[in-house]
């Protein structure tokens, strides 16, 4: 199996993932709107963009700029939508919806990129295709059909 932790680079990205993981999840179970999901969501951001950050610093997967980077790429897309969104909802009429889209477009990310990070350690690489990608694209595909079933309805 190989080492998770290769240098304090490393550390840093998998406690920033932990941090995530948990804000993102409490987010997405507990009423929306309150100050706590305020609090809350800022505490996500943070870990998410010193997630972001650092996994622009690790490359031993691949050696090189990878898949799973253009993955960070997206995800950096993501929470600059959900966070622009909150920035312009004075003057932006769906607000809301841009809100809700980009910051479940980067929940689901993570989670996807969870699951990438922890199946390619344990499956052979002949099935890193099937068990990692696999399972990242079940996760995308499912979380987006719920996105999509709670997606705010739009403000007239």
């Amino acid at each position: 199996m190989a080492p998770v932790l290769h240098s304090t680079v490393s550390a840093v990205h998998v406690t920033a993932a932990l941090l995530a993981l948990l804000t993102g999840t409490y987010i997405l179970a507990t009423p929306k709107g309150t100050r706590r999901h305020r609090w809350v969501g800022w505490a996500y951001v943070s870990s998410m963009a010193v997630l972001l950050l650092t996994a622009f610093r690790i490359y031993f997967l691949f050696g090189r700029f990878g898949i799973v980077h253009w993955g960070a790429v997206g995800s950096v897309v993501a929470l600059l939508v959900g966070v622009g969104a909150i920035g312009l909802r004075r003057v932006m009429r769906g607000w809301l919806r841009w809100h809700y889209l980009g910051m479940g477009a980067s929940v689901l990310g993570l989670y996807a990129a969870f699951l990438v990070e922890s199946t390619y350690r344990f499956f052979p690489v002949a099935y890193f295709w099937w068990s990692t990608i696999g399972l990242a694209t079940i996760v995308l595909a499912g979380g987006s059909l719920l996105l999509y079933r709670h997606y705010p309805p739009r403000v007239t």
